[in-house]
């Protein structure tokens, strides 16, 4: 190690080694560097918990069982969102952003599921009462909740739920050298790449992936209220009413930070900016 009185030297190939230093810098630069990302970011988080509430209510109270159901996939679903989207805020705060991108591939299968789960009612006890070893061993389960039938019979209902950058995400969790480049920094030249092996900043990747996460809140409500209202449950309460009030405000709050991450994206990932799956809220 170049270690010289205790101090590192600065000149080392591997770069820096005082981590915790340079991620105490980095999560100042992007709160500073990203305010706006953080205001849509916690109104999302606070009426995603207001959703939850409701749905639990609904598990509780709700005498129809299907509903109920619903309410459970939902909430388990939701569980897991709420803490990808969580992991992947605290990662991309200490310029960590390779990491998040594999979190995000997971969002993006929640959020999938949950479209899914709605066009088929018959899936839902399979689905909830799934065992450790179903996946491996039971192949009713894996053929009706493989990524290929959740994905072919959305797109033949006219969503495009992975695609290629789905794919592109993939690489991220596994030891492939394309994978690799989420993990490093641009470099000066066309497709060439910095390998990092320590926390950098770099605001190109955060502002995109804080508006991921941010759109994320929304998407996710949006899913419960597409489905409920196509289900004919009731949303006119009180307090799915104030769901519906405030998603409209946070819909506007996300808007303008998904415009200044999608000119972000055009630029530095233009095949994924083609690719990437549009949000309901622009529709």
């Amino acid at each position: 190690m170049n270690i010289k009185n205790g101090e590192q030297d600065k000149n080392e190939p591997c770069g820096s080694r005082n981590f915790e230093e340079k991620e105490a810098k980095i999560v100042d630069l992007t709160k500073n560097a990203l305010g706006i990302a953080y205001t849509a970011y916690w109104s999302g988080l606070n009426l995603l918990k207001d959703t939850v509430n409701l749905l639990i209510d609904d598990v509780t109270n709700c005498p129809d069982g299907n509903r109920k159901k619903y309410s459970t996939a939902y909430l388990l679903l939701i569980n897991r969102s709420i803490q990808h989207i969580e992991s992947i805020r605290l990662l991309t705060e200490r310029g960590f952003y390779g990491d998040s991108f594999v979190l995000l591939r997971s969002l993006m299968s929640d959020l999938s599921m949950m479209q899914y789960l709605h066009f088929h009612p018959e899936l839902l006890d399979l689905f909830l009462n799934e065992k450790q070893e179903d996946y491996q061993t039971n192949k009713e389960f894996k053929r009706a909740f493989s990524e290929s039938m959740v994905e072919n019979d959305l797109i033949d209902r006219g969503v495009k739920p992975f695609g290629t950058s789905f794919q592109m995400l993939s690489k991220a969790s596994h030891a492939s050298s394309f994978g690799s480049q989420l993990y490093g920094s641009r470099g000066e030249g066309e497709g060439q790449y910095h390998l990092n092996y320590g926390p950098k900043f770099q605001p190109e990747k955060a502002l995109m992936l804080m508006d991921l996460v941010a759109s994320s809140h929304y998407d996710l409500i949006n899913n419960v209220l597409w489905h409920r209202y196509h289900s004919g449950e009731d949303i006119s309460t009180e307090g799915w009413n104030k769901v519906k009030k405030d998603l409209r405000n946070l819909s506007r709050r996300v808007k303008t930070l998904t415009e200044a991450a999608k000119e972000t994206i055009k630029v530095l990932w233009p095949e994924l900016a083609k690719r990437m799956p549009n949000s309901q809220r622009d529709e």
